[in-house]
């Protein structure tokens, strides 16, 4: 004896909860072969802002948080590796790093020790140990007369791609109006402190031409580089929605 099937409106909502299964398995096929074909994440443009560097009275750099036992991200760390990239670029004489956070230590502290190990002396290191968001930096700029930062101060503020538009508008929305956003810079003048030149100290080492870039590793960056531009989006639009930006 054969059973009949869901009538109604058990019938309609199976068949709805189908198509959205459909609808679904065939965006994640199509999102992770996309993605494993190395392929661009297309939509992280509506996020990205970012320019060439000029001349500057300093270099901002935005923190980007902090993981286990205190330490940067891998953001993070391209973050002060650009910073310090420009100030050996000599496009500003300092690097101040902005940043509160909520660890026992602030994250500019610990981003400009790291910076010192890139290259940065004592001497340029500048602090702002405050903000706690986003929209902080900009603002809290100006509450420090002893940074001598005014709203028409040359200003390079370093951050990573994807967080690079949200940055920009929030100085533009405190009335900074020479400011650059500058992400992954590499210094062009030699100097032994630019790693992508340093020579390896054991004479016999010979690199192994290993590449990691595999479909699965593709996958993670992709995916990752997707949810992080989505969070950057809806960051955007509530900050719009606040007057934050």
């Amino acid at each position: 004896m054969v059973r009949p099937g869901p009538t109604g409106a058990a019938a309609r909502l199976l068949r709805t909860a189908r198509v959205i299964l459909f609808a679904w398995g065939a965006v994640t096929f199509f999102v992770v072969g996309w993605f494993a074909a190395g392929l661009p994440v297309v939509v992280d443009r509506l996020v990205t802002e970012t320019h060439e560097p000029m001349r500057a009275q300093a270099i901002v750099c935005v923190t980007g948080g902090l993981t286990w036992h205190n330490l940067p991200p891998d953001d993070g760390l391209q973050r002060i590796y650009s910073a310090v990239q420009l100030y050996l670029d000599r496009y500003a004489p300092v690097v101040l790093f902005s940043g509160g956070g909520a660890g026992t230590v602030s994250e500019a502290e610990v981003y400009a020790e790291v910076a010192r190990w890139f290259g940065l002396p004592e001497g340029a290191t500048r602090y702002d140990p405050d903000p706690a968001a986003t929209a902080d930096h900009a603002v809290n700029l100006l509450r420090k007369p002893e940074l001598g930062i005014g709203r028409d101060t040359p200003l390079l503020v370093v951050t990573s791609p994807l967080h690079s538009r949200r940055v920009a508008m929030c100085f533009r929305k405190a009335g900074f109006t020479n400011v650059r956003v500058v992400s992954r810079f590499v210094a062009v003048n030699p100097d032994p402190r630019v790693r992508e030149r340093r020579p390896s100290m054991f004479q016999e080492f010979r690199a192994s031409g290993r590449k990691y870039d595999d479909p699965f590793n593709r996958v993670k960056w992709g995916l990752n580089n997707l949810l992080t531009t989505l969070r950057e989006a809806s960051a955007i639009l509530v900050y719009k929605w606040k007057g934050y930006a």
